[in-house]
């Protein structure tokens, strides 16, 4: 089997058109996690699977707002059937029908009725917002997270909350209604209000009433909200080497109708996926040597107690592919497709594996799909990034390499993220993509020469970004930087000779060792920086990471202003990845100079160690790390 042989098949076998039928089909139902619209959704793929002969089971895990998975408290269970909000004076009208937007009814509200005034409050998530301000018996409007809103909300009698878009956040489309949850535990349920969610054209109309005297409104929601049940879809391919590591793909089905590029998006391409690998294997077109397994989760609240069920199935694992918001339409938006690479805590040779595979497929007009764009495909390689499920995985618990997939989308978690921004040809070259991924190991015998080229490719140019980066930071540590970058391309080498070995392929690394090591050395003699000094405590200072898992969500809501401040803009990255990276790189024996030196590396950018001492003292004193000494 050739890798020609695989692009090939899999571009004719692999359909954008059914793929956007089943982004479609998902998309109608409101996937809330621990919902029954969630559960729908879940037996909806189930009966495809079955019906094509894809062994699959549904795994189930407590929504009960108190079950601890690692440092993550599960979710309630949630039943919404319908809500309303009404304006009733200065004139009537309708502001919210949860059977025309979902999002309209914010999730996790309590089931309840009321009649009252309204009081903008701002962002509501400071005790200044409600500073001489009487909230008491009334909705208040914001425009900060609900689940921060609450607590402050509920504590000054406020009996609703209504959120609306920052201009900033509304931008170009003033009729844009939000998704937020309000995740409640459950010794809050008695403590979560009413919640809405308006568009900016209709805030302000409400803000201008306001200015000219009061506002009165009613809403009401027929909700219920308590233990619950979390669902995960596993289905699997079983490859023709049982021993072999396999290959996981994982795409969570979570959020309200629609909710289409994100993430009806992932979860219906990964449906087609597993369709394709099915036929093509069972039809004798290509081999697959290692299993494939799939998973549909409520991200993060199912993957985690997934992964903490199954430690010796994810020992077993090569690599993961998290599919992420991963149809969007060029035309309609055109934000490129993004590929986050596995981090360097966890160095693999599939990083080498994109940039030339793409270029085949976007050459390649097989991938365009009927009534779906002919545009040459925009796609991007960035480091690593945070914010969904590959994160478990590559957390050093696992320590698996898991990348993510997906688009940058200014209408992901609103009510205009619908099927209409999806566009066939975009969901084929991605599927095509993670298909061939999944396949090229089973063809190493042939193409292990190609696939050396590709890493020897992609590790001088990692070398030679490291030396740009020392010029960034005006050359300081240049020859660490070299150093470092070589041994990171040396351990990905590594990682393919371990592939070859298991496929029993025979092949001599040494050339490239040395041409690694060649380019490190000329370059290292171009330009000689100087070391950065550091006290010395700090540069041998060995943190660990304290609890297992990845960082929950809402650590940073417990910091104070300055500290909170400072992680969201000196050390946050894409979607909390420096913060997740770091974390990763505390092992007790690395030092903060070090992890200063790999995040520089990781997300090309100069990171002092200056910021990450401050960084890691701020999560110390949240318990989340362990400051050793000067380490051995």
């Amino acid at each position: 089997m050739t890798l020609d042989q695989i692009l090939t098949e899999v571009s004719r076998e692999l359909s954008g058109a059914i793929a956007k039928q089943n982004v479609s089909r998902l998309a109608a139902h409101h996937r809330i996690q621990g919902s029954p619209g969630f559960d729908d959704a879940v037996n909806e793929i189930k009966d495809v699977l079955e019906r094509w002969d894809i062994p699959c089971r549904v795994h189930s895990y407590p929504a009960d707002g108190k079950t601890t998975t690692y440092s993550w408290t599960a979710p309630l269970g949630w039943n919404v059937r319908s809500g309303t909000l009404r304006q009733l004076s200065p004139q009537e009208e309708s502001l919210v029908r949860f059977d025309e937007i979902s999002h309209g009814v914010i999730a996790h509200s309590r089931g309840g009725a009321a009649e009252a005034d309204v009081v903008d409050v701002g962002e509501g998530t400071r005790a200044e917002d409600y500073a001489g301000k009487d909230v008491a018996g009334k909705f208040i409007m914001v425009t900060g997270k609900p689940q921060e809103v609450a607590p402050l909300a509920v504590e000054r009698g406020a009996i609703g909350v209504i959120l609306y878009p920052t201009s900033k956040r509304a931008g170009e489309w003033p009729d844009l209604v939000q998704y937020a949850g309000f995740w409640p535990h459950a010794s809050q349920i008695e403590a979560t209000p009413l919640g809405f969610s308006i568009s900016r054209r209709q805030a302000d109309s409400l803000l201008a009433a306001l200015r000219e005297g009061p506002v009165r409104l009613s809403g009401s929601i027929d909700a219920d909200l308590g233990a619950g049940t979390l669902h995960v879809l596993e289905a699997w391919i079983p490859g023709r080497c049982s021993q072999a590591r396999e290959i996981l793909l994982v795409s969570h089905l979570c959020h309200p109708t629609p909710s289409a590029n994100d993430n009806a998006s992932g979860s219906g391409l990964l449906l087609e996926i597993a369709r394709a690998l099915s036929s093509l294997t069972k039809e004798g077109r290509l081999a697959l040597d290692r299993s494939v397994r799939f998973l549909w989760v409520p991200e993060f609240y199912g993957t985690l107690p997934w992964a903490a069920s199954h430690r010796q199935q994810i020992e077993k694992l090569l690599f993961v592919l998290n599919l992420d918001m991963v149809g969007q339409s060029p035309e309609r938006l055109g934000e490129p497709f993004r590929v986050s690479r596995a981090p360097g805590s966890t160095p693999t040779v599939i990083n080498a594996w994109f940039e030339p595979l793409l270029e085949r497929i976007e050459a390649d007009p097989c991938t365009i799909a009927p009534r779906g764009t002919r545009r040459p495909m925009q796609w991007r390689l960035g480091p690593a990034s945070g914010g969904s499920d590959h994160v478990v995985f590559s957390d050093p618990l696992f320590g698996v390499p898991a990348v993510m997939f997906g688009h940058g989308d200014p209408l992901h978690h609103t009510h205009l993220d619908d099927v209409d921004m999806v566009d066939p040809t975009e969901l084929k070259r991605v599927g095509v993509l993670a298909a061939t991924l999944a396949l090229l190991p089973g063809a190493l015998a042939a193409e292990a020469e190609r696939l050396a080229g590709w890493l020897l490719r992609y590790g001088l140019s990692a070398i030679h970004r490291s030396f740009e980066l020392s010029l960034q930071a005006n050359r300081a540590a240049t020859e660490e930087l070299l150093d470092l970058a070589l041994t990171l391309e040396e351990q990905r080498l590594s990682s393919f000779e371990r592939l070859l070995d298991e496929a029993s392929v025979a092949w001599d690394g040494s050339g490239q060792r040395q041409a690694l090591e060649a380019i490190r050395d000329a370059l290292r003699k171009t330009g000689s920086g100087s070391v950065v000094k550091h006290d010395r405590a700090i540069e041998g200072s060995s943190p660990r990471k304290a609890f297992d898992g990845p960082l929950p969500y809402d650590v940073f809501r417990s910091l104070s202003k300055e500290d909170r401040r400072f992680m969201e803009r000196e050390f946050s990255g894409p979607y909390g990845a420096v913060t997740l990276e770091a974390l990763n790189l505390c092992d007790g024996k690395r030092t903060t100079r070090e992890i200063a030196l790999r995040l520089s590396l990781e997300f090309g950018q100069w990171i002092s160690g200056e910021t990450v001492v401050r960084a890691l003292g701020i999560l110390e004193r949240g318990g989340w790390i362990e400051m050793g000494g000067p380490s051995d």
